[in-house]
């Protein structure tokens, strides 16, 4: 027996106390102990392996934009489409070209850039805010979204290039949601006339545009967000993205040098969100988007980042770094976190944050079409920025139906859940919409308490997982 618990603890990488053990011979305590040593050996060479294997996927397509550059691409000079909300880092524009908005952002790039980029892994929080930057400018430079809806009807276009081959109608109504617009005056139950000032009465940009929800006239912003639900693989897009993925390279290779452990609690809880982000972008990029939630969750096991000599996948990142929950409104992905607990070292933990924070819930994206709009988060006002996003996340997700009933994604449910009970959520919800929504909201509610519709006054939008992400705009310092 007491061999058997030797072996067990050498297997699971435990130093074990075999002095103590005078039953066994000394040959095999030197053994055992060398099966502890190589077995933990093993298992950090297994985790480099899967992290170079990363970066090699990495590299291989970084070489195929290149060649494809070389090979395909004009030999004249190429004047590159700057997509709205990036920066002008490498960027040849024509000047007569150049917005007040473009300019605006070129002082912003000139601020950032008063520390060298190779100085930037002695400043971990910056660090990871230019990672989400610049894998944000790729996306959307692959992406190149403007030229598409002039040329095709997005009902029936499914791009071969496409991760999902799905490119989002949100800013379009469908018939059915037509004739709901047409037909309030006509509902007996419900009285939504008066709402025309904070409905919306035409097609505006709704990014959480559901069959039969009506949207509301101001989303906040998310109505300045960019969309990016499909990628092309052109010209202009190669060009960008050959030359940001060089960029991209060198920010990560610097993250192996960085020690966030000495960080304080913001900063830690800023740079390991930046980092999520970027991580399940940088694994789409390489991989590819996957088709399920049981796909996503063996994506986020494999893709790893190297920090401070220790390798961190996105499984890793998010629930023992980040010491999120499991995600009830995905409860496939609950499911196997359950079966498979990410395994960390004792070293790694110490890279955790001390207290969980709930708010992190709005600030995480995985690349699915209810999921949260990314945005690059700092340090210094974090909690500011992460209520922000919880708000600004509600304000754009949350509408009516035809008949007056709250609309609420399982996400933000299954977050006010440990707050408040169901029968309060449209209450609670109503903090977070300005004022006259929010007057509007608990007007509903009262009238559809009123009537037969009965007590059930929200509705609950399940989980959609198909590829789409959000990029909302930085403020100017």
């Amino acid at each position: 027996m007491q061999l058997h618990v030797v072996l067990e603890n050498a297997i699971e990488h435990v130093a074990a106390e075999l002095s103590d053990l005078s039953c066994i011979p000394n040959d095999a305590q030197k053994l055992l102990s060398n099966i502890a040593t190589l077995e933990s050996a093993v298992s950090r060479l297994e985790d480099e392996i899967v992290s170079l294997h990363f970066q090699l996927i990495q590299e291989r397509n970084e070489r195929r934009l290149a060649e494809y550059r070389f090979k395909q691409l004009p030999s004249q000079a190429q004047v590159i489409y700057l997509p709205r909300n990036d920066t002008l880092d490498g960027m040849i524009m024509q000047e007569e070209n150049i917005s007040p908005e473009i300019l605006q952002r070129a002082e912003l790039g000139r601020l950032k850039k008063q520390i060298p980029e190779k100085r930037l892994r002695n400043y971990p929080n910056q660090l990871s805010e230019e990672i989400v930057r610049c894998v944000k400018n790729i996306f959307i430079s692959l992406a190149d979204a403007s030229i598409v809806p002039s040329k095709i009807s997005s009902e029936n276009f499914q791009p071969s290039t496409s991760p999902s081959g799905h490119l989002s109608s949100s800013s379009r109504w469908s018939l059915s949601e037509l004739s709901a617009l047409s037909s309030w005056s006509q509902s007996p139950q419900i009285d939504l006339q008066c709402g025309n000032e904070v409905l919306a009465a035409g097609s505006i940009f709704d990014p959480y545009k559901v069959r039969g929800k009506l949207s509301w006239n101001d989303i906040g912003n998310y109505s300045l967000a960019k969309e990016v639900s499909w990628m092309s693989v052109g010209k202009q897009q190669l060009e960008y993205a050959a030359g940001a993925l060089r960029r991209f390279r060198s920010l990560i290779e610097q993250l192996a040098e960085v020690n966030p452990i000495h960080l304080s609690d913001n900063e830690k809880l800023a740079f390991w969100i930046n980092l999520y982000n970027a991580l399940i972008m940088h694994a789409y990029l390489a991989y590819g988007v996957p088709r399920s939630d049981m796909k996503l969750f063996s994506l986020m096991q494999k893709a790893a980042y190297t920090v401070g000599g220790h390798s961190f996948t996105a499984t890793c990142i998010e629930y023992v770094i980040l010491k999120m929950k499991p995600p009830v409104h995905r409860p496939q992905t609950a499911l196997l976190l359950a079966l498979q607990k990410p395994k960390v070292s004792e070293e790694q933990k110490k890279f955790a944050i001390e207290t969980p924070e709930p708010l992190v819930t709005f600030a995480l994206s995985c690349g699915s079409y209810s999921s949260p709009a990314v945005k690059v988060y700092t340090p210094r006002n974090l909690k500011d920025e992460l209520q922000e996003a919880q708000r600004d996340f509600i304000r754009a997700s949350v509408g009516l139906s035809s008949k007056g009933k709250l609309l609420v994604p399982k996400m933000v449910q299954s977050f006010a859940r440990a707050l408040v009970d169901d029968s309060k959520l449209a209450i609670w919800i109503s903090r977070f919409l300005p004022q006259e929504q929010a007057a509007f909201v608990e007007q509903c509610v009262s009238q559809r308490r009123q009537s037969f519709l009965g007590s059930r006054n929200c509705g609950v939008l399940p989980f959609d997982a198909r590829f789409r992400y959000l990029f909302l705009p930085e403020r100017l310092p």
